[in-house]
């Protein structure tokens, strides 16, 4: 379940107030639990130490996460906002990576099928760095592998090309790895006037999750030359996408602004919204 209100029960107060600090920056609200408090009896996420975690006689209710010392704090926050905006989980299964390239790269990380994260990134570097450190937070102790998608616009085709070339070589040999290639029509005119997480995104970060929305064309190791090839030389074209309202199977109508909203918010999860797009473009 995801959405579900966060807590804090702890007496340690550098971990509060780091964990404070990290939550006040993705806006992500919260109330704070002391030990003469009930345990909330609705479904929710405890952020917790596992010396407070100790100390507990009602462990009922809910889904804690516990911090010791031995962890980085910076893998466990991934977990908190992953519990927040994914749902609490021991294991993830899936990443969806979507990119929007240029000079600057917009990143939209997708994890099990919902919003996570975004970035804007001005090195190849960093970028890369980013999406490593997901893959290494998410499958530490993790009993498979992940299922890793990548969704490239193909607006800027030789930079579009360099990205999956580094790709491949950076994830060679492992099995769940699916790459496509989208058309970027119109998707940096979409404009995002606000969003109900607070977060300012760049227009990176908006037409990467744009992007997202599209299924595109799948390359593989083998094949990726030479479809890069035949784009150049104009012999295969990325279909463009329709615009416009969408559909549900409920007949209600939401424009992309609105599908995108709930996206973002969690109320809608990535494969929904391209369902409702594709259904509409039918």
């Amino acid at each position: 379940m995801r959405n579900q209100p966060l807590y804090i029960l702890t007496e340690d107060l550098n971990f509060f107030f780091l964990l404070k600090s990290e939550l006040d920056k993705y806006k992500i609200p919260f109330q704070i639990l002391d030990f003469d408090s009930k345990i909330p009896k609705i479904p929710s996420i405890i952020l917790t130490t596992s010396n407070d975690y100790k100390k507990l006689t009602n462990k009922n209710h809910s889904n804690y996460l516990v911090y010791s010392k031995n962890i980085d704090f910076g893998k466990y926050f991934l977990h908190a906002i992953a519990a927040v905006r994914v749902g609490y989980k021991e294991h993830y299964t899936t990443f969806t990576f979507s990119i929007d390239p240029g000079k600057k790269l917009g990143l939209m990380v997708f994890l099990d099928d919902y919003y996570l994260d975004s970035y804007c990134c001005y090195e190849t570097n960093s970028f890369f760095s980013i999406i490593q450190k997901y893959i290494d937070v998410f499958e530490d102790d993790n009993p498979t592998l992940m299922k890793i998608n990548f969704k490239l616009g193909r607006g800027v085709l030789d930079i579009t090309y360099d990205l999956v070339k580094q790709i491949y070589i950076m994830f060679q040999n492992r099995k769940h790895l699916r790459v496509c290639l989208v058309d970027e029509f119109k998707s940096s005119q979409f404009r995002l006037s606000g969003n109900s997480i607070g977060k300012k995104f760049t227009k990176d970060e908006v037409s990467a999750l744009i992007l997202a929305f599209r299924i595109g064309i799948e390359v593989r190791f083998d094949n990726y030359d030479y479809i890069f090839e035949q784009i150049r030389m104009k012999k295969l074209f990325i279909g463009k996408p329709k615009t416009g309202n969408h559909e549900t199977h409920h007949g209600n109508l939401f424009s992309l602004e609105e599908l995108v909203e709930k996206v973002l918010s969690g109320n809608l999860s990535l494969s929904n919204a391209i369902e409702i797009i594709s259904a509409n473009n039918g």
